[in-house]
Order: C-alpha cells, then sequence, then structure tokens
C-alpha cells in the first residue's frame, strides 16, 4: 500500500494556523470565529475553506501546541531528521548515532510537552505516548512534513512508515562496550524523559488550579461590576427624575 504523507495546511489561508493549536473543545467555536471573521473582510473563499477544515484529534492539536510551546526543539528535529538522512548511508556512523540520538532528544521534548497537554495532570495511557509518538515521527519523515511541524500546524495522525532512517535501521556497534553505552544511554535518556513528564504534570496541575483561582476572582468581579453598574443606573434615573 502506498505510503500516505502527513497532511500539512496545503491552500488554507494564514489566519487557519492559530485553529491547529487551540484545545480539542475550542476548535469549533475558534473556526466559526475565523470563518466569519473571513467573510467580513471579503474573503469568501478562504472563509468556505475554513469552514471545510475538519476538525483534527487532540493529538494533532496537542503535537502541534507543543511545536509552538518549544520551538526550538521542534526546529532541533527537522535538522537532525534531515542529518539522520545525510548520514544514514554516509559510512560515517558517529554522525549518524550523533544525529539520531538529537533526533530522539528533540521529539522526546516534544512528546513529554503534547502528551502533558492531553493528559492534563492525570498518568498518560500508553496508546496516548504511542500515538503522539508516531505522529511526530511521520512529521520528520519528509521535507513538508517537517516544515508543518516547525510551524505547528499538522492536520493528521500518520503512521510513522517509511522513515527508516529513524525507524529500524541502526549503526553496527563497534564493540560490545559500546553497545552497552548506548544502552545505558538510552536507560538515561528515559528516566530523564520520565522525570520531566512528572515534572510537567505537576506544572500543569499547578497553573489549572491558579487558573481556577482566576477564573473565580474574574467570576466575582464580573458579578460586582454588574451590582455597581445597576446601582449607577439606578441613581442616574433618580437624578433625572428630579
Amino acid at each position: 500500500m502506498p505510503r500516505k504523507t502527513t497532511d500539512t495546511m496545503g491552500q488554507l489561508p494564514s489566519e487557519a494556523e492559530r485553529l491547529l493549536a487551540t484545545a480539542p473543545e475550542d476548535f469549533v467555536r475558534e473556526r466559526g470565529r475565523v470563518a466569519q471573521e473571513l467573510r467580513g473582510a471579503g474573503r469568501p473563499e478562504h472563509a468556505n475553506a475554513v469552514a471545510a477544515l475538519r476538525k483534527p484529534s487532540g493529538v494533532v492539536l496537542a503535537v502541534n501546541r507543543a511545536a509552538r510551546d518549544r520551538p526550538q526543539a521542534a526546529r532541533d528535529a527537522a535538522d537532525a531528521a534531515e542529518r539522520v538522512r545525510t548520514t544514514q548511508l554516509s559510512g560515517k556512523p558517529e554522525a549518524y548515532r550523533k544525529a539520531t540520538e538529537d533526533l530522539e532528544r528533540a521529539l522526546g521534548l516534544l512528546a513529554d510537552v503534547a502528551v502533558a497537554r492531553l493528559s492534563r495532570g492525570k498518568p498518560a495511557s500508553d496508546a496516548t505516548r504511542r500515538r503522539v509518538n508516531e505522529l511526530l515521527r511521520a512529521s520528520v519523515a519528509e521535507d513538508e512534513a517537517r516544515k508543518a511541524l516547525v510551524r505547528g500546524v499538522l492536520l493528521e495522525e500518520q503512521e510513522a512508515s517509511g522513515f527508516a532512517a529513524f525507524e529500524g535501521l541502526a549503526v553496527r556497534p563497534e564493540s560490545g562496550r559500546r553497545s552497552a553505552a548506548g544502552t545505558s544511554q538510552r536507560e538515561r535518556r528515559d528516566e530523564k524523559r520520565r522525570a520531566r513528564e512528572k515534572e510537567l504534570h505537576q506544572e500543569l496541575a499547578r497553573a489549572q488550579k491558579t487558573l481556577e483561582v482566576a477564573q473565580r476572582s474574574l467570576d466575582e468581579a464580573t458579578r460586582e461590576h454588574d451590582r455597581a453598574s445597576k446601582a449607577v443606573a439606578s441613581i442616574q434615573t433618580k437624578l433625572d427624575r428630579l
């Protein structure tokens, strides 16, 4: 079966970009608002294109948001993926190994951020983590997809098929010692990734609590404003009657 590439923005107007990193529950409302703005600006074709934009999965939206929140990691992933492609058959195993390590590190950070957004302070499921990782690997498999990842404008999930440079192709270890060292490095990276995920979960929980407190304060301020407005209107009416 032919390999299907990761969809990107294509011919959508630039205004649609901000939709592709919204929270899933906000997407439909924001899509309608952007389409309405475009119609009001006399751009009906662009408005229709935005209105027809399908809602991406939560995984896609989270990965896009992660790429925008960590732009350097997204750029590093794209750069490392290109180096993996050019060094895999170059006869320079050290350069290839360095490129794959850089790629894993950058994708790992993006995955941690995306998973933290999806799990919202709760432990992430294996399925969620797998989908995030598959999308990230697919997004660095081709030039256009890499550009879309860097911009945070991926449209849908795809399997990471075809990226042989990263999936399943390894450099032959020069010695048993180096192989063991590589395993130890992977274990350390995994441990750091788990620690980072825990840290991000804690940060997210604190941010959500702060948001809840701020929202309650805002609600109270809004009610106080309404009461004050009514009092002013009542007093003004009484003055007008004098």
